[in-house]
C-alpha cells in the first residue's frame, strides 16, 4: 500500500446520527471537508478517510497501513456562553470513541499525528486534559465565521515558544491564524507542552513532549497556505516525518 513514495495518512471524519439538526435529517452520514484531501495531496501525502468503524482488530489494522494520523476538525457546539459546554464526547459520541481508541493504538507507534481545530482539542483530552469555553466578546476574535470573514483570512497573531517544533518548522516566532472555536484548551494533558498562544493566553498549539511528531493545532492551516505558502513548510514536515516513519516501520 506504501510502495509510490507517497506516505498514507489516515484522516478522520465526522458522523452524524441524521437528525433534524444534521446536514441530511434521516440519512446518517460521514464526511469531512475535502481542504484537508487537498492539502494532504499536493503536498505528497496520500489521504486515506478512515471510516467509523469502532472495532478495535479493524483499527489496528488501520494504523498497521498508516504513515500518519491527521485528526480533523468539526462538531457542533452552543452559540451562548450560557449553554451547557457538552464537550467532545457531547458533540460527537461515536466519533468521540473511536478517535480515543485510534489515538490509542496510533500513539505508541510513534507515527506523527496532527490535530486541527477539534483534532487538537482530542489529542489534549486523549492525555489527560482539559477545555474551557470562550467568552462570545473577548479580546481576541476566535470565531470569525460569525463575522463571515472568509477562513483563509488570519484574524489574530500567536506568539510561539523560542524553542518549540513548530517555530522550527514556519522559521518564525508571531504568525497571524484564522479561528473557528468556541473552546479551548484549559489545561494541557501529560506529556504535551503548550507552545503557542494568543494575545489573550488562549492556546493556539500543543506539541508532544516524548513523542517523535506530534502537534495539535487550534486553527486551520489546511485554509492558510495557499494565500501564505509559509504554511506549506508544516505540511511538508508532517510528510518528511510520514516517511521516515515508514522507513522505520518498513526496516522492522
Amino acid at each position: 500500500m506504501a510502495k509510490d513514495g507517497r506516505p498514507w495518512i489516515g484522516v478522520t471524519i465526522h458522523v452524524d446520527e441524521g437528525t433534524e439538526q444534521d446536514l441530511y435529517p434521516g440519512h446518517p452520514l460521514v464526511y469531512t471537508q475535502r481542504q484537508y484531501l487537498e492539502t494532504l495531496f499536493r503536498h505528497g501525502m496520500n489521504p486515506l478517510m478512515l471510516p467509523m468503524l469502532n472495532e478495535p482488530s479493524l483499527i489496528r489494522e488501520y494504523v498497521k497501513q498508516m504513515d500518519g494520523l491527521l485528526l480533523t476538525g468539526g462538531g457542533y457546539l452552543p452559540l451562548t456562553a450560557a449553554s451547557p459546554l457538552p464537550g467532545l464526547r457531547g458533540t460527537a459520541p461515536v466519533r468521540y470513541e473511536f478517535e480515543m481508541a485510534l489515538l490509542k493504538e496510533a500513539v505508541p507507534t510513534g507515527m506523527p499525528i496532527m490535530g486541527i481545530c477539534r483534532g487538537c482539542q482530542m489529542i489534549n483530552e486523549f492525555f489527560g486534559g482539559t477545555l474551557v469555553n470562550l467568552p462570545p466578546d473577548g479580546q481576541v476574535r476566535h470565531q470569525q465565521a460569525k463575522q463571515r470573514i472568509p477562513r483563509h483570512v488570519p484574524v489574530h497573531d500567536m506568539k510561539l515558544e523560542s524553542s518549540c517544533r513548530l517555530v522550527t518548522i514556519l522559521g518564525q516566532s508571531r504568525v497571524p491564524v484564522n479561528s473557528f472555536h468556541r473552546q479551548a484548551i484549559e489545561r494541557p494533558g501529560e506529556g504535551l507542552a503548550v507552545v503557542a498562544r494568543a494575545a489573550d493566553e488562549v492556546v493556539e498549539a500543543i506539541e508532544g513532549t516524548k513523542h517523535p511528531w506530534l502537534l495539535g493545532l487550534q486553527f486551520h492551516p489546511e485554509w492558510l497556505w495557499p494565500e501564505e505558502p509559509l504554511w506549506s513548510r508544516l505540511f511538508w514536515s508532517f510528510r518528511e516525518a510520514a516517511l521516515a516513519y515508514r522507513q522505520q516501520r518498513m526496516a522492522k
